[in-house]
């Protein structure tokens, strides 16, 4: 699976299932969206790009979810099979061109968690999707922030530095979601919004009796980091080869034990009326 290296796609889409309940916990009113989008509208067209569970419960806050058509696109075909009723989806690389046909097209675009495939082309990309924003409709992104203070535990902060390492290995700035509000208003939206929603993991989320499930939730991605670094000539500097071998093993223990914050910055902006 190139350019997207996991566990296995079942275990994947669990992971993402489970972690967009988790970060629920996090959104005013349990919503699984910020942006002021009127959900009781007939006909909204809705965007999901890096869509994993997302547009099933964006449908179930819908007023009339028939009339609504709603499009989820990922880099890999690792879609249900075959799809939820009312939902279509394909596969899309966000950093190839869209469809010409989408341009100002969509009510509302939502995207989470994949920008760091962005490389140096941060702007570009999403400017590539604020396009698809018809005139009055709204755009949200949802990006890591991970943050500096070095009050989290040691193997955790393995972690956030073996990601922003890797992402700097592509090319992406460590501190590229700090620049999407800016990038957002760039694009010429107006009303733009950012919160950082300070998600906890383990013994820091915010309801103990789903304590456990979120750290466990944060581990099942953390798996894709050593089949990432094995795959880098020469391993990366936040973990040294010799401490691979147990170190999900490791990290579950701290967040169960100790927990970590991880926080997500959340960016949202409406397109002008023609």
């Amino acid at each position: 699976m190139s350019n997207y290296n996991i566990v296995s796609v079942e275990e994947e889409n669990k992971r993402l299932e489970q972690g967009l309940e988790l970060t629920r916990a996090y959104i005013p009113d349990g919503k699984v969206f910020l942006a002021p989008v009127d959900t009781s509208r007939d006909g909204l067209k809705v965007l999901d790009s890096a869509a994993s569970y997302w547009l099933s419960q964006f449908q179930a806050s819908l007023k009339n979810p028939d009339s609504a058509t709603l499009i989820g696109t990922d880099l890999q075909d690792r879609f249900p099979n075959p799809p939820r009723p009312g939902i279509q989806l394909q596969t899309q690389d966000i950093t190839k061109p869209w469809p010409e046909s989408w341009k100002s097209d969509f009510d509302y675009v939502h995207q989470s968690l994949v920008l760091f495939q962005a490389r140096p082309k941060l702007s570009e990309v999403v400017n590539s999707i604020a396009e698809l924003v018809k005139p009055g409709g709204w755009i949200e992104l949802t990006e890591p922030q991970p943050d500096d203070s070095g009050s989290e535990g040691p193997v955790f902060t393995q972690f956030i530095n073996t990601m922003r390492e890797l992402w700097t290995l592509k090319g992406t700035p460590k501190d590229y979601a700090s620049n999407l509000e800016g990038i957002i208003k760039d694009a010429g939206f107006v009303d733009v919004k950012s919160i950082l929603l300070p998600v906890g993991m383990g013994a820091k989320f915010k309801k103990p009796e789903l304590a456990d499930a979120s750290a466990e939730n944060m581990v099942a991605g953390a798996k894709n980091i050593p089949i990432t670094v094995k795959l880098i000539p020469g391993g990366v500097k936040s973990i040294p080869a010799e401490e691979l071998e147990g170190w999900t093993e490791r990290l579950e223990a701290e967040l169960k034990s100790k927990g970590a914050i991880f926080p997500l910055r959340v960016v949202y902006g409406r397109k002008p009326d023609a």
